[in-house]
């Protein structure tokens, strides 16, 4: 199998989209680089053939391994989706930099990119990248906290949310996990990062639907994020709640 795999994301939606055509916008790709199917020498190999001399720049300003490999890791996810995404696309000649909030940034590429984002996540084990339109506003995390994590992420939910996370026979682990890729997907949608207080991001409701969990939101009810668990990695795909998804359609274990 290779190290890098990548899905086709199709939406629906039933009240229109603005002023796009919806074939336009109502696609993303998913790239999925599973790290323990590549060594270092393997990474830096790839690195060379895909990033922007830009990239290339401030690899080279990184002094930790740990810093590295993370940032090597998701461009190339990036650059997977991307050339999935939109087939002849050279990856040299697309940078993903930085906003002010350190949100990932398509640049260059030409008219092709024109109104692409991109949404990156990292955990141990997984970089994993989504592109899309910005005109259909997407985030994705991928996450697996550690025990020592738990009391922390766990620490002041409110009564509510616990008898919602116990309906679920989650155990304090699967509780973190769901919480953890939820809110860090659905504030890598809106773009405030997890510098907003951690309340504002409480569910208003858990659903448990065949693999996979769905959560929406006290205070965005506009998008609901949904929930895939896996012995390696948690996946939380964010999107906008009146748009339609099949779960099923993206596997994940």
């Amino acid at each position: 199998m290779p190290p890098i795999r990548t899905h086709r994301l199709v939406f629906e939606r039933p009240k229109g989209t603005g002023t796009f055509v919806p074939s336009d916008i109502l696609r993303a790709t998913l790239a999925v680089f599973d790290l323990g199917d590549m060594d270092d020498a393997g990474c830096n190999k790839l690195a060379e053939s895909q990033l922007h001399a830009a990239e290339k720049a401030r690899l080279s300003g990184f002094r930790h391994d740990r810093r590295r490999k993370s940032f090597i890791s998701g461009r190339l996810a990036a650059k997977a989706a991307l050339t999935a995404h939109l087939p002849g696309i050279d990856p040299q000649s697309i940078e993903i930099g930085s906003g002010v909030f350190d949100q990932p940034m398509i640049v260059g590429g030409g008219e092709d990119v024109q109104g692409m984002s991109v949404s990156l996540s990292h955990s141990d084990r997984f970089a994993v990248a989504l592109v899309f339109h910005r005109a259909h506003p997407l985030g994705i995390d991928v996450d697996l906290p550690v025990m020592k994590d738990v009391p922390a992420i766990l620490d002041g939910i409110a009564p509510d949310i616990r008898t919602m996370i116990r309906a679920h026979d989650l155990d304090d682990h699967g509780a973190a996990c769901l919480l953890w890729v939820a809110r860090e997907s659905l504030a890598k949608t809106i773009t405030t990062g997890m510098m907003t207080p951690l309340e504002l991001y409480a569910p208003s409701s858990i659903v448990h639907e065949g693999a996979c969990f769905e959560v929406r939101y006290a205070n965005f009810g506009q998008y609901r994020t949904i929930i895939w668990p896996g012995a390696q990695g948690w996946l939380g795909l964010t999107l906008p709640d009146q748009t339609r998804f099949d779960p099923a359609s993206l596997p994940w274990a």
